[in-house]
């Protein structure tokens, strides 16, 4: 079965199954709410989506403004990226570090910007704390890592910016950071020690259960098919499940929205396929080739990154890009160029990259053009967040509450996520043929 394409199908569903996931397959204990069958001919809001940013809104919503929220999801809770993505928690959004946002907007927005992620942080601690297993965190911070010598200096420059915003930051020369990760690919690197790892499927299930305690519906297997507006501003979305009416929509499907749900929005982002393998349990002996810690978050520095993390079960999960098409993404060639790139990262583990990995699936990001997230109404009665850029497992947390008190007429931070609509790709039937072009010229940087 081909993977959905938000660029080619109709829409995501119904009716999907889970990707074959580690997270779903190793997390028997994660707790679903209980969800309605039946959909609501009527709501004050509207939220398209059940994962991080459209449930984080509706508990908002319903805790909050004590509104009647119904989410409709195209498929089943957090069918999207929200439990298909790596489980990295980090301080940040989109592809702009502090200095590229002083350099654009100066010290003050750039400041504004760190105290937002740590607000972000916060909102996801109460989902950790809510969480029976505490989202299996795995607390150790996140490395990244020069990947080449020549990446080195500009790593540094980086590391020298970031002590005005995080002072916590330490740097690992060649010998420090060989002694934590073994690899030929490792020359230097910066930990971030606030960064963690997560459990997605926990993360996205705890949210949930708190939105369906505050009074939220959630119906599942419910497609937008169809969206009309109404002359007294009213929107009847059509599906599956039947019509629902409501004067404000939110759209947080992100990566997974069809390129046509609603013409304010269509053109603005391009979904990218990120790719994930998760090999078997390492033995004692692979353990100590690597010197990993099963603590830490590992990306390197490539603009086609590679990220990995050693799971609470001795397994190694290693991530990079996928394929462009949804047609393509169930292709071999996928994995075994991941299996590849972990073979060249830690060559001790050759024998392991040749193995098949026990799990591999793949989840579509949404990239702004300009490199980060907006929440803002593209259209009378509607609001959306969405363009992570891949980077949204904390963000999102605060994203969802930013968006939802949006639609209530809250004033929000004067923040650049918040003041500006997303920029439409120009040429935006030709957005894949960039995307290759892209890859093309990156593909060894």
């Amino acid at each position: 079965m081909s993977q959905y394409d938000p660029l080619h199908d109709v829409n995501p569903g119904p009716h999907r199954p889970y990707p074959h996931s580690y997270w779903l397959q190793q997390t028997a204990s994660a707790q679903f709410p209980p969800t309605v069958t039946d959909l609501p001919a009527t709501a004050d809001i509207v939220v398209i989506g059940a994962g991080f940013t459209g449930l984080n809104a509706a508990l908002e919503l319903a805790e909050t403004y004590q509104q009647q929220v119904v989410v409709v999801e195209a498929n089943q809770l957090g069918w999207g990226c929200s439990m298909r993505n790596a489980g990295f928690a980090m301080p940040g959004t989109g592809r702009l570090g502090y200095a590229a946002w002083e350099k654009r907007c100066g010290i003050d927005v750039a400041k504004g910007i760190q105290a937002e992620y740590q607000r972000a942080f916060e909102r996801l601690e109460r989902h950790i704390a809510a969480c029976p297993e505490h989202a299996q965190v795995q607390r150790g911070g996140y490395l990244k890592i020069a990947h080449r010598a020549k990446a080195v200096p500009e790593l540094r420059q980086q590391f020298d910016a970031l002590q005005r915003y995080e002072p916590s930051t330490t740097w690992l020369d060649r010998s420090a950071i060989q002694a934590r990760v073994n690899s030929p690919q490792a020359h230097a690197a910066i930990h971030f020690p606030q960064s963690f790892g997560i459990n997605p499927v926990l993360l996205t299930t705890s949210v949930a259960r708190q939105a369906v305690q505050a009074g939220v519906k959630v119906v599942e297997h419910a497609p937008v098919i169809q969206w009309q507006t109404d002359a007294d501003g009213t929107h009847c979305l059509h599906t599956p499940r039947g019509d629902i009416r409501a004067r404000k929509v939110i759209i947080a499907s992100n990566g997974y929205t069809p390129n046509h749900l609603h013409p304010s929005i269509h053109g603005r982002t391009l979904p990218v396929l990120s790719s994930v393998v998760v090999t078997r349990p390492l033995t004692a002996t692979e353990l100590a080739a690597t010197h990993l810690n099963s603590r830490e978050l590992v990306m390197d520095t490539r603009t086609l990154k590679y990220y990995f993390r050693l799971l609470p079960d001795q397994r190694l999960l290693f991530g990079g890009r996928g394929a462009i098409r949804g047609k393509d993404a169930n292709n071999p060639r996928y994995t075994r160029d991941l299996m590849q790139a972990l073979s060249a990262t830690f060559p001790q583990l050759h024998s392991l990259a040749a193995e098949k990995p026990d799990y591999s699936w793949s989840g579509w990001v949404s990239v702004a053009l300009d490199d980060y997230p907006r929440i803002y109404s593209p259209a009378p009665g509607i609001f959306t967040s969405m363009g992570y850029c891949g980077s949204g497992v904390t963000f999102t947390q605060l994203a969802g509450q930013r968006v939802a008190q949006l639609a209530m007429g809250a004033e929000l931070p004067a923040l650049p996520f918040y003041q500006s609509a997303l920029p439409k790709f120009p040429f935006a039937g030709l957005r894949r043929a960039g995307q290759w072009l892209f890859y093309q010229a990156n593909v060894n940087r």
